[in-house]
């Protein structure tokens, strides 16, 4: 998409990935004067997303609900391209406000999907999770799904959505992302890596549910946005969907790596919970062979969360 100019939609922009991805959009060197429009509800309250954005960028900001569709209409007036983010962020095994996660990250997709093909927006990019296999592993992309919990089982039915909006011309590529973990503008800490950070950070004990051996699979958040933007700049990910796990490590293998960077971490097993007990992998082999190679790995994640904690002692 380059030697050119449009709009880019960033539904969620203001969120976890969003924030990261706003930013590396405006900076990068083949949209140069592309307009990034950031469409969010600011739901989480994540106005530090929005906040000291790069002086190269051009952004534009409509405060809107995915459920809204004359919203989402005028958002879209003009766009070339829409990266899909917004969501009810849930980590993949809860079960909480199982309607309303199946009304925003279901019915919400269906209606950017459907809005987007309506509007003539050529290219649809969608951030699904990995958690829509279910257990086991490890999974590659044509792989039976079993999604546990309302949170993957609509990230699925999403996939499904905008699947057939590329039946109606709709130009789509579904990325399966991993748990995202690591610093960025508009932080969140309740999924394992970033939990347990948090935990560390405030001199807490890690609390870990069960054995600790349940496999996680991760990806760095500014991996997550590369990923992302490869999916718009390379023509071969159109119509596809790609894995983007670029580790898979133990919940065990996570707390050992913050054991390393803050010695006096202490950690606390607890009785198995049979939501945290479900283990799940993820191969990435597809993404691999595109080309992309991830610059982070998980002891860079975590001690860049973890430098952000200062000052916290253990209670005694």
């Amino acid at each position: 998409m380059t030697n050119q100019s449009g709009i880019i939609l960033v539904t969620g922009g203001a969120g976890y990935i969003g924030s990261q991805l706003i930013r590396d959009l405006a900076t990068d060197p083949a949209l140069t004067g592309w307009t990034i429009r950031i469409y969010d509800n600011l739901h989480r309250q994540h106005f530090c997303g929005l906040m000291d954005l790069p002086a190269e960028g051009r952004f534009e900001f409509v405060n809107g609900d995915i459920l809204d569709r004359l919203n989402l209409e005028r958002a879209m007036r003009g766009v070339s391209v829409v990266f899909h983010l917004a969501a009810l962020v849930r980590t993949p095994l809860s079960f909480d406000h199982p309607e309303w996660t199946e009304q925003v990250n279901h019915w919400g997709t269906a209606a950017v999907a459907d809005t987007a093909v309506n509007s003539g927006v050529p290219r649809l990019v969608y951030a699904s999770s990995s958690s829509v296999y279910g257990p086991g592993g490890p999974f590659r992309e044509g792989d039976t799904c079993h999604p546990i919990g309302p949170y993957a089982i609509a990230k699925h039915r999403g996939e499904e959505e905008v699947l057939q909006g590329g039946q109606r011309g709709l130009g789509v590529t579904v990325l399966r992302l991993g748990t995202t973990f690591g610093y960025a503008p508009a932080m969140r800490f309740d999924a394992v890596a970033g939990q347990l950070t948090y935990l560390v950070g405030v001199g807490k004990p890690m609390v870990i549910h069960g054995s600790g051996d349940q496999v996680r699979p991760l990806i760095h958040v500014r991996d997550a946005s590369t990923v992302l933007r490869l999916a718009l700049a390379d023509s071969r990910t159109e119509g596809q969907i790609i894995n983007a796990v670029t580790m898979n490590p133990t919940v065990n293998e996570i707390v050992q790596t913050l054991q390393t960077l803050a010695p006096g971490a202490s950690v606390r097993y607890t009785d198995q919970d049979i939501l945290t007990a479900v283990s799940f992998e993820i191969d990435s082999s597809k993404l691999m062979g595109l080309g992309f190679q991830p610059q982070f790995n998980l002891e860079q994640g975590l001690q860049e969360m973890l430098a952000h904690w200062r000052g916290f002692q253990p209670l005694g």
